[in-house]
């Protein structure tokens, strides 16, 4: 039992054991919910990616370089062919925690590599990575022209540049496989054994004890021991044949003849009993129980489920029950599936690093000059009941607010910060964008926040602006 839910010894190892376990239709399901909930496409544009300006709020981007930066996105998804091949990259990635991809140029198709050809990776004191040596698929050991450098493997390597390599992975630093990551399927590995063994151990004991069996007990009386397996023979025997007339070969006289009959066991019993009551008797053997096993099996597949962090109500086998939030638009959200789309948002931090990094190289390749310090591409955040949870917070809050907002005593600042939850950098933001809506210059007479936030000093000096000749500002 042990060596059986002993893991992988090496990484190749793992790779096999993680193919083997996607096989599963359960881990294959779970893989494919995780991969689709971290390649969304944006509504809005239609493209696997969403642009994200790192500016400053008094910075403005032009609508030329907004253009050009989605334009450019949707070539190199196509030449990519990213809208495609994204699912099937998140999926590789949190299937074998690794994810491979030569490149024959900056602007060409990248060419996807297998992580067990990946034989290891050079990298520096500081943890960068130098090389990466490939095996050459194909090859015979001991065949011409094979390096025997490597020990006894006697595999061709191709060392192959990392500027030349793009490696998605699951690494930490603190992990022990580092510069390879780890698959999400590894902390679920013992308990897929478990479950495997037994939903087996439940299927050879259904099939094994789900007919019913009966036992006859023969009634022998004083027969000597010799003559008692004879005797249980012929008893066996006429049961279970059943007799039929028929003819000789050669047209003679009539026989019975008695063959097997399967359905012969089912009929009648007739025993003859003496007047003491000593007689031969049957008795029906029942089968297997149906709940053998069913209730372990649902432990384990539950537990299955919480290794891989899916909702239970993603997989269908919810019951409704646990922490809950009603949100009141798309029925109840569970914490688990908040949780989960948490979960999903790390991961997709793996890929992003990775295709924010290429799509600015492409940029610069293509000869397109735009700052790549003022944006960044990252991939839609999962479809999950977090905005719809955040949407009903916000009418909470400003329902509160509005019910307190008429309060003479109460500064407006305070309102806003206590009761419609607004941050320090929210509420400057907020008065820097008034202040430019309302032309609302700092050597007025009135203070730039009286103006702001009493609205009769603002009514006032709207109405002066409009009484004055061409519209000035009071002196």
């Amino acid at each position: 039992y042990s060596q059986v839910l002993r893991g992988p010894g090496s990484r190749m190892n793992a790779y096999k054991q993680y193919d083997a376990m996607d096989a599963d239709i359960d881990i294959a399901r779970s893989l494919d919910i995780i991969a689709e909930e971290m390649t969304m496409k944006d509504d809005k544009t239609n493209l696997p990616f969403l642009i994200e300006y790192d500016k400053e709020d008094n910075q403005d981007i032009s609508d030329t370089t907004a253009i050009t930066l989605r334009q450019s996105v949707r070539q190199w998804s196509t030449v990519q062919e990213l809208s495609r091949r994204l699912f099937g990259v998140a999926r590789a990635l949190i299937k074998h925690g690794d994810c491979f991809f030569k490149k024959v140029s900056d602007t060409k198709k990248w060419i996807w590599i297998d992580p067990s050809l990946v034989y290891g990776i050079e990298v520096d004191g500081n943890g960068n990575k130098i090389n990466f040596h490939l095996k050459k698929p194909g090859k015979q050991a001991n065949a011409p022209g094979t390096n025997l450098a490597y020990g006894t493997r006697h595999e061709e390597m191709e060392i192959i540049p990392a500027a030349a390599m793009i490696h998605f992975t699951m690494s930490d630093e603190m992990g022990d496989s580092a510069p390879f990551g780890q698959s999400v399927l590894r902390p679920i590995f013992r308990v897929f054994r478990q479950l495997s063994m037994i939903e087996d151990s439940v299927i050879i004991y259904r099939i094994v004890r789900a007919p019913e069996r009966r036992v006859f007990y023969v009634d022998v009386g004083n027969m000597p021991a010799q003559r008692v397996k004879q005797y249980l023979e012929s008893i066996k025997n006429e049961i279970r044949q059943k007799r039929a007339p028929g003819q000789t070969a050669n047209g003679g006289k009539d026989v019975v003849d008695g063959a097997y009959d399967p359905s012969s066991i089912q009929e009648d019993m007739f025993f003859p009993v003496t007047a003491t009551g000593r007689g031969s008797r049957v008795e029906t053997l029942p089968g297997g129980t149906e709940d053998f096993g069913t209730n372990l099996l649902k432990y384990f597949n539950d537990k299955l489920f919480r290794g891989l962090r899916i909702p239970t109500s993603y997989m269908g086998g919810g019951d409704g029950a646990g922490a809950q939030y009603n949100d009141g638009k798309v029925g109840i959200a569970y914490i688990e599936e908040l949780r989960f789309a948490k979960f999903v948002m790390r991961l997709q931090e793996r890929l992003n690093e990775v295709l924010d990094q290429e799509f600015k190289i492409y940029l610069k390749v293509c000869g397109l000059k735009i700052d790549d310090e003022i944006f960044h591409i990252r991939l839609p955040d999962p479809a999950n009941f977090a905005l719809y949870r955040q949407a009903a917070l916000d009418a909470d809050l400003i329902g509160s607010f509005n019910n307190i907002a008429a309060e003479k005593t109460l500064s407006k600042r305070f309102l806003l910060k206590r009761y419609l939850g607004l941050s320090d950098d929210e509420l400057q933001m907020n008065e820097a964008m008034l202040k430019e809506e309302r032309v609302i210059l700092e050597n007025s007479n009135s203070p730039s926040l009286q103006q702001i936030y009493d609205p009769a000093v603002y009514e006032n000096r709207e109405q002066l602006t409009v009484e004055q000749p061409g519209g000035g500002m009071p002196g």
